[in-house]
């Protein structure tokens, strides 16, 4: 017969084996590679009304999902296409040859590639990367995208001028706004030399959007405009 001693001691010790068990969490999904020098316009094209992203065999890994292009200087709803089984793509969107676009690969799972921001070379026959004048010296953290795990979910943004001189922001702004996504300071600011600020981003009740766009953007002499992709995980 067990005494009552030892049954307790049995209790505490079923007890704090149950503490030890954490739950499982979800795995995130697969972040899929996009390769930026894989991509092309595809050769000569009218670009005064759209514009061809050739994406070569291999330029997806793993070879799935959709390539999606979004045009950072209209408020145009992005445009996705099917991923090759060779890792390939192509995909013809609205545009002309100054507009800056940003080419991402969402994988099935809802992960997201690391976006790429692209502008038409003189002559339109390549892409080179958008203009970031100040890239060595206005740094955000998180640089490119932030994802989000649905309503009620807060991400921190910071924005710091390491450059020599004052940096002069525009109010932050949504390309879209359709997405539930809130933020604060909404309004012109200023950053000294070593400065920062923090702009926090939130996720509202459930919109039809999921995905959107921020834009941090510098005025004055050096104008030097940062898009922040923002979406909530599937």
């Amino acid at each position: 017969m067990i005494s009552g001693r030892v049954l307790l001691r049995l209790v505490a010790a079923s007890l704090a084996l149950g503490a030890c068990i954490v739950s499982p969490q979800p795995t995130p999904p697969e972040e899929p590679t996009l390769d930026a020098e894989l991509i092309s316009p595809g050769g000569p094209m009218d670009v005064s009304t759209h514009v061809r992203f050739l994406g070569e065999p291999g330029a997806v890994t793993p070879p799935e999902g959709n390539v999606v292009v979004t045009n950072l200087d209209t408020a145009d709803a992005p445009l996705a296409a099917k991923v090759a089984a060779d890792g390939s793509f192509e995909i013809i969107v609205p545009g002309i040859s100054t507009d800056e676009f940003r080419v991402e690969i969402v994988g099935p799972g809802g992960g997201r590639s690391k976006p790429v921001d692209l502008v038409l070379s003189a002559g339109s026959a390549t892409f080179e990367p958008g203009p970031r004048p100040l890239a060595e010296c206005l740094l955000l953290e998180p640089s490119l995208s932030v994802s989000f795990d649905g309503a009620g979910d807060t991400k921190n943004l910071v924005v710091r001028n390491e450059c020599p001189d004052e940096l002069s922001f525009l109010a932050p702004r949504l390309r879209r706004g359709n997405a539930a996504f809130g933020f604060s300071n909404a309004a012109p600011f200023l950053l000294a030399p070593g400065g920062a600020a923090t702009i926090t981003v939130d996720v509202g009740a459930q919109a039809d959007e999921q995905v959107d766009v921020l834009f941090v953007e510098t005025t004055g002499a050096i104008r030097d405009r940062r898009p922040l992709t923002l979406f909530v995980i599937p």
